[in-house]
């Protein structure tokens, strides 16, 4: 530290008072120098009083300086420390120390807003607790999921669920435990995990929430694949040459104007018989064959070759081709179009497939009500995105069969293939999009397509 000026100051002054007690002193033994002695008294005592403020006053340039580094407000002492009236007194040490203060604080600055841009840049959802249930943070990804904010408590989560909550109170350090629940009228495969630390003697509790459900689709969707890949090969491999020796043999046993070859040792009746069963072989060979070719689109779909898609003119599209099946079921069909709606970039063979399949089963749907009535809707939300939702006044769909419905082969219709829905997720996943569906029993169902 310099010291230099706040020495020569203090030497002045202190030569200043010993002078003036020395002249104090003097005159006291001249008996006739009263004024003298009480001026030169004044005078000691002012440069007393002089050195004691000098000295208070660095002692309190000190004392804030110590004080700023207890508040970390490394801005101020600087400024005091830089007033003309203090000559600059300690000023290279004080500045030399704050320097070091400030970069270890822009650091931490620096360090703290990289990890908290890290933990709202993550699709999981964060949040930590007090023994209290106070939260103490949490990110944006779990404030949208549980509509909760850092000042709430984790009580309200009973709000939207009670088994999650007790979920998270029940979880103890290091422990993961997979949930299905639904969400802000979603619903979720989440995995939840819990940790406990403690920070300065306080036990925080972190959780996170991870919705799981895509990959869980993907996985089942995936298996599907693999599966209906070695069911193709190998029925094919074995119904291709059935098809093809029964025809032949037909070929054999009639000619070409249906007439009977004659075959001297076989009867009539046992021929009739052969015909008519190398006939049901063909029939029910040419069945397996066009099954199984109908299920080969799932593991064959395109790339999709995104263009620029009108919506609104898709759908009218849609409606046109359905015109006639609409019309004989007495259907009310309403289109609706939120304004400056704009495009959006998609295949277009490939999502009209989507929106056929899904206006074909609602028809089904509601073609048995008194009122039949199918709504479809096109909407942006909140992030731009597009989204089509086809609303629709039938039986609806039982919660049970909700998470199945997706499922290749699953279908609850009589002359249905299983592979309508599937087929339209895997297209909207090609879109990097969504399908979702909301339905209650007797109240009909909704499907969300999101892009």
């Amino acid at each position: 530290m310099d010291f230099k000026n706040f020495r020569f100051g203090l030497i002045i002054r202190t030569i200043f008072l010993a002078l003036s007690i020395f002249a104090t002193i003097f005159s006291a033994y001249k008996n006739e120098w009263y004024v003298t002695q009480i001026a030169t008294a004044v005078i000691s005592l002012g440069f007393l009083i002089e050195i004691i403020r000098y000295a208070e006053k660095y002692k309190r340039g000190l004392g804030d300086f110590l004080l700023s580094i207890k508040s970390r407000d490394f801005i101020s002492s600087v400024n005091a420390l830089s007033d003309k009236n203090s000559k600059h007194i300690l000023k290279e040490a004080y500045d030399t120390i704050l320097s070091e203060f400030q970069n270890i604080r822009i650091d931490k600055e620096v360090q703290y807003h990289y990890l908290k841009t890290i933990v709202e840049h993550i699709q999981i959802a964060l949040f930590s607790y007090n023994e209290i249930g106070e939260i103490q943070f949490i990110n944006k990804t779990a404030s949208k999921l549980l509509n909760l904010h850092s000042q709430h408590n984790i009580s309200q989560i009973k709000n939207h669920d009670i088994n999650l909550y007790n979920l998270i109170k029940r979880l103890k350090s290091g422990e993961k435990e997979l949930v299905k629940l639904k969400l802000n009228d979603n619903l979720m495969h989440l995995s939840v995990f819990a940790t406990e630390l403690k920070i300065q003697s306080k036990s925080i509790k972190l959780i996170s929430l991870q919705n799981i459900k895509q990959e869980l689709e993907y996985q089942e969707l995936e298996s599907w694949q693999k599966l209906i890949r070695v069911l193709t090969h190998e029925i094919m491999n074995s119904v291709t040459p059935i098809s093809s020796l029964s025809n032949a043999i037909n070929e054999t046993f009639e000619n070409t104007k249906g007439q009977k070859s004659e075959l001297a040792k076989i009867s009539d009746d046992d021929f009739e018989d052969i015909v008519s069963s190398l006939k049901t072989i063909e029939n029910r060979s040419k069945g397996l064959l066009k099954f199984v070719s109908s299920y080969k689109q799932l593991t064959r779909i395109p790339k999709p070759d995104f263009k620029e898609v009108n919506l609104m003119e898709l759908l009218n599209h849609c409606r046109t081709l359905l015109k006639q099946n609409i019309s004989e079921n007495n259907i009310n069909f309403q289109l609706n179009c939120a304004q400056n709606i704009g495009k959006t970039y998609a295949d277009y063979d490939q999502i009209e497939q989507v929106i056929i399949n899904l206006i074909i089963n609602a028809i089904e749907a509601v073609k048995n009500q008194d009122k039949p009535q199918i709504s479809i809707d096109v909407l942006k939300t909140e992030l731009n995105k597009h989204k089509i939702v086809i609303i629709d006044n039938g039986k609806g769909i039982d919660s049970d069969e909700m998470d199945k419905i997706f499922i290749p082969f699953y279908t609850t219709k009589k002359e249905g293939s299983g592979i309508g829905l599937s087929l339209s997720r895997q297209i909207m996943r090609l879109h990097k999009g969504s399908i979702q569906v909301n339905s209650e029993l007797g109240k009909g169902s909704e499907f969300i397509l999101e892009f």
